[in-house]
């Protein structure tokens, strides 16, 4: 049970959080490499125990099934995905991140218009005020 409860709360904090940082990291893509992934959960203090999920969650299929060598020790890609299906896409497994990232982004703000810093915000140099417009 207690299994469970933690898995759930990775995999939300996947989809939810990780597609959020990824973007920030890396910019906007539909897909994104194991590495990425893997840094991106490290260094943004992500649980790393489900984090095959998370690689069927942003990476692409060729790239999990090389990188899960040999197939079927984490899960299989489309057993994964469709776990994350069910719960936060009805069912539809064919999602990207980009799918994730728009459904669940936090603030209003869109490609190309995100500083991590937060320098150029409202025309100041200190990063303070207002939304992630530029």
């Amino acid at each position: 049970m207690i299994r469970y409860i933690k898995k759930y709360l990775a995999v939300r904090s996947y989809v939810k959080q990780l597609s959020q940082e990824l973007v920030r990291r890396f910019d906007l893509r539909s897909y994104y490499s194991v590495e990425h992934v893997t840094q991106a959960v490290q260094r943004g203090g992500f649980s790393t125990t489900f984090i095959a999920y998370a690689h069927a969650a942003f990476c692409k299929p060729d790239d999990f099934e090389t990188y899960y060598q040999p197939p079927g020790v984490a899960g299989s890609y489309q057993g994964l995905r469709r776990t994350i299906a069910r719960r936060y896409f009805s069912a539809r497994s064919d999602f990207d991140a980009e799918t994730i990232f728009y459904k669940y982004r936090r603030g209003n703000f869109s490609r190309g218009e995100f500083y991590e810093s937060g320098i150029g915000i409202n025309g100041t140099t200190d990063g303070g005020g207002g939304g992630h417009y530029r």
